[in-house]
């Protein structure tokens, strides 16, 4: 009884694994396609997008532009961003604007060796700059990720970790950030503009077949056992039917 017991728990726990992973890549599939149509939304001004109490909560993933200036000395260094397959680092500077208004922008990629803040060949343009690009939420650190740095000021972090930055800035920036497409005047060679990663629908798919194929397999050889059993049972009454009475 208990082996029937304990293989029905096997298969449900892995049937409803499946169907758990092929929920979460529903809502993995609607939170990208949400995403995907706040990109294609008309380009407006960030001061404009901030100042909307209902359009400020949908900041992410919007596109906008902004004028202002670089605050190199509040640049930090965004740790080991590999691009087109090269090592490197990511340049967060904040840029403030004449209104007052801040935001953290993502410069773009540096390679490995500019490894600090306000690196001579990655500086931005000292005057006012135009900029276009897309507003993303902060990053949170993972089960598995790097750990934070200890505290106080940092010049390097592993992650976009906008409260962290909010601490040690002299003004408030928004709970999004600027990853820079266009600028006007463009920067020299250094930092590398990085486009955004194509949405993808993680692997909740695959994750959602392998626990239908394990629900499978326990069925495969919970139904062998039991073949197996039978067959033995049957044997016996046979040996037990042909053996000779005393």
């Amino acid at each position: 009884m208990f082996r029937h017991v304990l293989a029905l728990v096997v298969v449900v726990a892995c049937l409803g694994l499946a169907v758990w992973q092929l929920q979460r890549l529903q809502d993995r599939r609607g939170e990208n396609a949400r995403l995907s149509a706040q990109t294609r939304l008309p380009t407006v001004g960030l001061e404009a997008l901030l100042a909307s109490p209902g359009e400020s909560r949908d900041a992410a993933y919007r596109r906008v532009t902004v004028s202002g200036t670089y605050d190199v000395e509040q640049e930090v260094v965004l740790q080991s961003r590999s691009f087109k397959n090269r090592p490197g680092n990511h340049l967060l500077t904040p840029l403030r604007a004449s209104s007052g208004t801040a935001v953290i922008v993502d410069r773009g990629w540096v390679p490995i060796e500019v490894n600090r803040p306000g690196a001579l060949q990655a500086l931005p343009p000292a005057g006012e700059v135009e900029l276009t690009g897309v507003l993303l939420p902060g990053e949170a650190k993972g089960l598995f990720g790097v750990s934070d740095p200890p505290p106080g000021e940092v010049t390097a972090i592993p992650r976009v970790d906008l409260e962290r930055l909010n601490e040690q800035l002299p003004y408030s920036v928004p709970g999004v950030y600027l990853r820079l497409e266009e600028q006007i005047p463009p920067a020299a060679d250094l930092p590398e503009p990085v486009p955004l990663a194509a949405l993808n629908e993680g692997p909740h798919l695959e994750y959602a077949l392998q626990w239908g194929f394990f629900a499978l397999v326990s069925v495969i050889v919970y139904a062998a056992l039991i073949r197996k059993e039978s067959r033995r049972s049957r044997k016996q009454r046979e040996l037990t039917q042909t053996a000779p009475s005393g």
